[in-house]
């Protein structure tokens, strides 16, 4: 990793209230550099692994849990028992096609949103299910 990429994703781990030394900056580097915005532990082992980041599957869920602690990934709700970690840390909407198993980003306005919400009940009032979360603000003590 360039040493200015480097010392940008340490910034960010400072300011999260991280550490920035060891194999987090690079699990952060690997995880925005990945070509899935949407991620399950496992698939984040087989990241670590082809890229030669030595770390447990212990250790890196820990780690998982504490980069989307601190807001700098998130999680997904979803419909199977693993738990789905997106690299996007910015608040945003998804659409989630249970047939497909497909989650799609969506980075639009409020207005548009609504406007999807709308078409979708019209156009499927039985088949659409809507979850609303608030999200806790990212640090080590959270709060709603």
């Amino acid at each position: 990793m360039p040493h200015a990429v480097e010392a940008a994703f340490r910034e960010e781990l400072r300011r999260a209230g991280l550490p920035s030394q060891g194999a987090l900056p690079r699990l952060l580097a690997l995880l925005r550099a990945a070509p899935e915005t949407h991620l399950t532990l496992a698939e984040v082992a087989d990241i670590a692994a082809e890229t030669g980041l030595a770390v447990t599957l212990t250790d890196l869920s820990r780690q998982m849990e504490s980069l989307a602690d601190h807001g700098l990934i998130g999680r997904l709700p979803t419909i199977t028992t693993d738990l789905v970690f997106d690299t996007v840390a910015e608040p945003h909407s998804h659409l989630v096609y249970e047939e497909a198993g497909q989650v799609i980003d969506l980075h639009v306005s409020a207005d548009t949103l609504l406007a999807m919400v709308r078409k979708a009940l019209t156009e499927c009032p039985d088949g659409v299910e809507i979850l609303v979360r608030y999200r806790r603000e990212p640090g080590p003590q959270g709060g709603v």
